[in-house]
């Protein structure tokens, strides 16, 4: 089976000579697109769910940056895993989009043996992660309880699960990393946990990240995008976003609302 590959970046040269070195050396392995900015980038991404992507950090139209934040907002099960290309120049540039969930980054010119390194660790992570996903070791259990509406919390690993989302919210959490922690298969984690909590994975974090945070609100005099940081959300937009949706009213209307000693 072949891996979905996008390659983005505003320089064709770049965009065809990646495509040759990672065909030659991996033939028959990956099925690239080449696009030549951010936008494409993400329309390609919503469209047709490739499993990896190489871009660049600079491009026109919308950088790699905004492209890695757009990601983010995918299900965890739906973002591909992402390779920043950057020039040396822009190291700081780099680690905002490592923040942002990028697995690797490789600074300009590409050296190809840093690219088939990064390229082989992602195919570990992919495999492993369509090992959990394909598994069907439980398949015929979880059947039967989706089915009847009833999953117990078999030795307590629903239990773990919450505690390790309460120690780990405000890190980059997904789905992969939490069920991996209690070592049970990806897919029946995800039907698991909503029966048991009542909330996608989500919506689950999500919800806590901002009862986190409104406990901040209340006795905090921080910056918003400080609390923000703080509870796990990668920017102050996509917080305030959320805490509305939530909440009804902003972060700073709940501030000025709410606040201890006002």
């Amino acid at each position: 089976m072949t891996t979905k590959l996008l390659i983005a970046d505003d320089e064709k040269n770049i965009r065809m000579g990646l495509q040759a070195m990672i065909e030659r050396e991996f033939s028959g392995l990956y099925e690239c697109v080449l696009v030549k900015d951010g936008r494409e980038a993400w329309q390609h991404v919503k469209q047709f769910l490739p499993e990896l992507v190489i871009t660049d950090i600079r491009m026109p139209v919308m950088d790699g940056i905004m492209l890695m934040q757009h990601i983010r907002e995918l299900e965890p099960e739906r973002r591909p895993l992402v390779i920043i290309l950057s020039g040396y120049d822009e190291f700081q540039y780099a680690r905002e989009a490592i923040r942002c969930g990028a697995r690797e980054y490789l600074l300009k010119p590409i050296v190809r043996e840093e690219l088939f390194g990064a390229l082989a660790v992602l195919n570990e992570e992919l495999k492993e992660r369509n090992h959990l996903i394909d598994d069907s070791v439980v398949s015929v259990e979880k059947d039967r309880l989706v089915g009847a509406g009833v999953i117990p919390d078999r030795n307590g690993s629903m239990t773990r699960a919450i505690q390790y989302i309460h120690a780990h919210y405000s890190e980059d959490l997904n789905m992969a990393v939490v069920s991996n922690s209690v070592s049970l298969n990806y897919t029946y984690f995800s039907q698991a946990f909503k029966a048991y909590t009542g909330l996608s994975f989500v919506q689950y974090v999500k919800r806590l990240r901002i009862a986190e945070a409104k406990k901040l609100l209340e006795c905090q005099g921080g910056k918003i995008y400080e609390i923000a940081a703080n509870v796990g959300f990668d920017n102050a937009k996509h917080f305030n976003k959320v805490f509305r949706e939530l909440e009804g009213m902003t972060p700073q209307q709940f501030r000025v609302q709410n606040q201890k000693g006002n």
